[in-house]
């Protein structure tokens, strides 16, 4: 494990990066992590972070010792209190960051597509309330050859209509050159967009990737792309 340069004024680093592999399944895993979470606000004793969480002391006293021996948590000193030590303990850093080369790919899916997913559906409903109230828009159902059919948004008024929504997905050929340059676009124009404060709340993406040497989630799709 290597920690950043920057640290804390109290000398409790910003940010720690974890590669050792039982400590990645552990810090990746939802059950453990909630457990864990007490520690890396402030310093806690096994009492005082089980009533942060408003559990009991004896199922976080199941999983302190393994996130020390991992190197999840820092035993720091003992408090005294009635004449009792109690261990006090800390995450070693408030931010503990996995590489994704370290992460197990299961485990990467369970975190990250959960909330992609989340999103997506809310921008979809978001998107399906815009397009009923569109006049201009309308599906459109085509084809070039037996058994074989198109279905795209079309633009049914002569003049493309003004509208504060969009949605596209493109497959692009490009060099690996132009990918760099049209992220970098994305990411300065998100990033122009995302300084203001209006009243109206929307949901953006902006995304590009490589098509996929490997299909793992898409092994069953049958999309012609």
């Amino acid at each position: 494990m290597s920690s950043s340069a920057r640290q804390r004024p109290d000398h409790w680093p910003e940010r720690l990066e974890i590669t050792e592999t039982k400590a990645v399944l552990m810090l990746s895993d939802m059950r453990a992590l909630a457990y864990l979470t007490p520690f890396m606000n402030t310093a806690h004793t096994l009492s005082s972070a089980a009533a942060a969480l408003n559990r009991s002391t004896s199922t976080l006293a199941y999983w302190i010792p393994r996130f020390v021996k991992v190197g999840l948590l820092v035993h720091l000193g003992d408090r005294k209190r009635a004449g009792m030590a109690m261990p006090t303990y800390r995450t070693p850093a408030t931010q503990l960051v996995v590489p994704f080369r370290s992460l197990p790919f299961d485990r990467r899916v369970a975190l990250l597509d959960g909330g992609r997913i989340r999103v997506l559906r809310r921008f979809l409903d978001g998107l399906d309330e815009e397009i009923e109230h569109d006049p201009g828009l309308a599906l459109g159902f085509s084809s070039e050859a037996p058994n074989s059919f198109a279905v795209e948004m079309v633009e049914t008024g002569d003049h493309r209509q003004v509208r504060g929504y969009t949605d596209g997905w493109m497959i692009l050929r490009l060099t690996p050159a132009d990918a760099t340059q049209l992220a970098q676009e994305m990411e300065a124009l998100f990033d122009k967009y995302a300084k203001r404060h209006g009243p109206k709340r929307y949901i953006a993406h902006r995304g590009i990737a490589t098509d996929p040497r490997h299909r793992w989630r898409s092994a069953d799709d049958d999309l012609p792309l």
